[in-house]
């Protein structure tokens, strides 16, 4: 089970800081005790929202949160309790004689075939779980002693053996005829010291459970039945508490759209977060181009924002309820290119999230954002206008129609899937989850239940993730006495130069941003404050063009003498003039979508220039007039000098 919100925790409101005293989730309410004596009550989902905006912190934020999940036993034991809960607290209000409840309590344990539980037990449950949560009353199993397996140490190494020389060589030996083997094996090695119970059965199973899956290639399975049999530990995930597992994944949509300027371009990417226990939308978010690193940072922001006004306002969608945010336990994603960037690696590993990577061509392994697609395509995509594929199997090619349909723009088809979503889906009722729950419900419904019994930790501030995409565009570097060398071009300020002087230090990460290579952001790798100083490219006149466009530039320049900035600017002009050219004739689909993928890259590069540029220590700006470097420049009347 993974962890969750708990009383005790320290918080920090608006600089001072409190301490959670009490989670009454019969009421939606959280108490909070500060110094002083100074008592707050927030409710439940305001909490969450709060540390959205970042207005609450947690006081001892924990980068990595490790995520458990409670065995069969505990967890079952633990839905008995919840249940005896209920039932005491139902006699609490009917103000029901003591005699009596004990006597229901004993009639309720006979019946569930547990062994009876006395008042005093569950009224100590009543404190728990009014005290805290679901998880209050979820039993530790693990953590009981006993000497059994260090006696049987020896027994337990045979076994492993056997079972590697045996079970996992031959597929005929089922776990019984193994253990029998193994016993009388152990028999005629003690001989006539053996005990009556040398290993159990069930511990011999334990042991053959425990070895690595891939033993069974020894000979058991090929590597095709271990690849379907590996399928039921994905399925397991489900057993867990909400937003402990949530899958993530992106999808190319159907459905041909418009931009600004009423082109028609068929690259639409969809992104999909789905919590794995209730099947939740957690977030969506559709955005032009093909699926890149940008799509699952915007997903992600998406997924962070707090629920308020301007949160719906933006999303251009009224009357629907989105669960806040809380702290992702496992994230679960495929193997995709994008998925193994700096994003992935530098920043959802500081949240303290679990990233986990799905099997290749298993698409099995998320199998419920997988039935999310699937959902949206029948459903929504297949009856939009633009749709590329028809519902009549007669009709293979349907791309010339949805050329002359289409009509939609991207934030068109955004709003309509965040309206199917949560306007409709979600509270349709689900035979999946009335399986689970034992009565019919919805997604909705499931999740609004599950928040009642468990509370996960609140989301890191919206700040705090959109300050970490600087350390997407990161790299190693030298400074020398001319400044710092990056991407064939030399950066240096003043301001650079006096603050690598303190120390003498050269080492130094080097923060930019692609869109931009007039500028870069320098600190030294060991300011542990990271302080940011801007350096100005020492190439005068240079456009503000990205890295790699300055790099074909480069290529292009074919001159005897080092590229200027001024015959930069004149390539960069003979391309824009090409540009203007090329627009002048009809585009073809293949031009818009490049288009589209340029201007969604665009937008996101200047959201990175203003996340380096907000605390950076920028240099001085000394204005020039134009005139100085001016070639035509008007000789003064001769003069002897002595007038």
């Amino acid at each position: 089970m993974s962890e969750g919100l708990k009383v005790g925790m320290v918080t920090k409101i608006n600089g001072d800081i409190f301490v959670i005293d009490e989670v009454l989730l019969s009421i939606n309410i959280i108490r909070l005790v500060g110094s002083g004596g100074v008592r707050l009550e927030v409710d439940c989902d305001e909490f969450y929202e709060k540390f959205s905006s970042g207005e609450y912190v947690l006081n001892d934020e924990i980068e990595v949160y490790e995520s458990n999940r409670e065995s069969d036993a505990e967890k079952e034991e633990a839905l008995f309790r919840v249940r005896l809960v209920d039932l005491y607290s139902d006699h609490l209000d009917r103000c029901s004689k003591k005699a009596v409840i004990v006597s229901d309590i004993a009639r309720f344990c006979f019946k569930q075939g547990h062994k009876p539980v006395r008042l005093r037990t569950v009224r100590e449950y009543y404190k728990k779980y009014a005290g805290g949560n679901y998880a209050a009353l979820v039993p530790n199993y693990r953590a009981r002693g006993g000497s059994g397996w260090s006696t049987k140490k020896d027994y337990v190494d045979f076994v492993k053996e056997q079972a590697i020389d045996v079970y996992f060589s031959d597929d005929k030996v089922n776990k019984r005829n193994f253990y029998k083997q193994v016993d009388e094996l152990l028999r005629q090695k003690l001989g006539d010291q053996a005990p009556e119970i040398i290993i159990s059965e069930s511990t011999c199973s334990r042991i053959i459970e425990g070895l690595p899956v891939r033993s069974a290639l020894n000979g058991r399975l090929s590597k095709r039945e271990l690849n379907l049999e590996e399928r039921r530990a994905i399925k397991k995930y489900r057993d867990c508490r909400v937003f402990a597992v949530v899958e993530l994944d992106a999808c190319t949509i159907d459905v041909m759209s418009v931009d600004e300027q009423g082109r028609k371009h068929t690259e639409v990417t969809l992104y999909l977060m789905r919590d794995v226990r209730t099947s939740y939308p957690l977030a969506v978010y559709v955005m032009a181009g093909k699926p890149s690193e940008m799509g699952l940072y915007k997903v992600l922001e998406q997924f962070y924002k707090p629920r308020d006004e301007a949160y719906y306002k933006l999303l251009g969608v009224s009357g629907v309820n989105i669960v806040s945010a809380a702290h992702i336990g496992v994230l679960v994603i495929d193997n995709a290119s994008e998925h193994f960037g700096k994003l992935v690696w530098e920043v959802i590993r500081r949240l303290g999230v679990v990233v986990k990577n799905t099997r290749q061509y298993r698409g099995d392994d998320k199998g419920y954002v997988e039935s999310g697609f699937s959902i949206l395509n029948k459903r929504l995509f297949g009856f939009m206008p633009g749709a590329k594929n028809s519902n009549d199997k007669r009709v293979k090619n349907r791309m010339a129609k949805a050329d002359e349909e289409a009509c939609y723009s991207v934030e068109k088809i955004f709003k309509e899937v965040v309206e199917f979503f949560y306007g409709t889906y979600i509270h349709e009722l689900r035979p999946d989850l009335g399986f689970i729950y034992s009565q019919p419900m919805s997604i909705a419904q499931a999740m609004e239940k599950e928040l009642s019994l468990f509370k996960p930790l609140p989301p890191p501030a919206l700040d705090k993730f959109k300050n970490l995409i600087i350390t997407m565009h990161c790299e190693e570097r030298k400074y020398q006495h001319y400044g710092v060398d990056f991407r064939n071009f030399q950066f240096n300020s003043a301001e650079l130069a006096r603050y690598m002087d303190k120390s003498g230090e050269k080492d130094v990460l080097v923060y930019f941003n692609p869109a931009d290579c007039t500028k870069i952001y320098v600190a030294k790798k060991s300011d542990r404050k990271g302080t940011l100083i801007e350096a100005q490219n020492k190439m005068l006149g240079i456009p503000e063009i990205s890295f790699e466009e300055a790099s074909s530039l480069l290529a292009e320049y074919s001159g005897d003498h080092i590229m200027t900035g001024k015959e930069f600017q004149r390539i960069y002009a003979r391309k824009l003039i090409k540009f203007t050219e090329d627009s002048r004739r009809k585009p073809k689909v293949k031009d818009v979508n490049k288009s589209v993928r340029s201007n969604t890259k665009k937008e996101f590069n200047q959201e990175v220039g203003k996340a380096l540029s907000k605390d950076a220590v920028k240099p001085k700006h000394v204005t020039f007039s134009e005139a100085s470097h001016d070639d035509d420049i008007t000789p003064s009347e001769w003069s002897s000098g002595h007038d």
